[in-house]
């Protein structure tokens, strides 16, 4: 390990070996869903391992530089990751304090839908109605599907034109991930 806490290429991809490896052991215990249509880069988003089973993991399709979707599935209430997330977006409500104190993370925002509008996405051939908030250029969608809170954040692609689907082999997202990492590490 070098002084500024970097580490080099070996420790950190044993160090990464070791991640995958958790993650793959517990990528059967909650479904993980991928965009469909989707043509572009994926990779491994979020994933919880300091839980079994985790109690979220997404998955990653784009790069945010163009059209992106991320996907979450979690056995939490998924205010509590929407709700960030919006405000991490646009900024916090005149006259909001803080999260906790307001516990309404999730109310229309100028410019976006309240948590009255819906959207019916296919969720493996099933359309299912999610919750739908709009931003500038950005959306947030939430549902309950078999057991878990499914949650979206997307830009570049509009909510009507997707479909998720459940994956059953993590290792292309887990390709993904690793070409994302060796090119913000400038290695080949």
């Amino acid at each position: 390990m070098e002084l500024t806490g970097w580490l080099g290429p070996e420790e950190f991809w044993d160090q990464y070996d070791r991640m995958e490896a958790l993650v793959r052991e517990s990528s059967a215990e909650v479904p993980c869903y991928a965009v469909t249509p989707w043509s572009g880069p994926v990779a491994l988003g979020e994933w919880d391992l300091g839980s079994r089973p985790p109690a979220t993991v997404g998955l990653a399709h784009g790069t945010g530089a163009g059209p992106s979707v991320q996907t979450w599935t979690t056995t939490q209430d998924p205010r509590l990751l929407v709700g960030p997330r919006r405000m991490a977006s646009e900024g916090p409500r005149a006259g909001a304090s803080d999260i906790p104190a307001g516990h309404d993370p999730l109310p229309a925002g100028p410019g976006s839908a309240g948590p009255g509008e819906e959207v019916l996405i296919p969720v493996d051939g099933e359309h299912v109605p999610f919750a739908l908030w709009r931003s500038a250029g950005r959306w947030w969608a939430a549902a309950h599907h078999g057991g878990f809170a499914l949650i979206m954040e997307g830009t570049g692609v509009q909510p009507e034109t997707i479909a998720l689907h459940r994956i059953a082999d993590i290792e292309p997202y887990l390709h993904g991930r690793r070409a994302q990492l060796r090119a913000l590490r400038g290695e080949t």
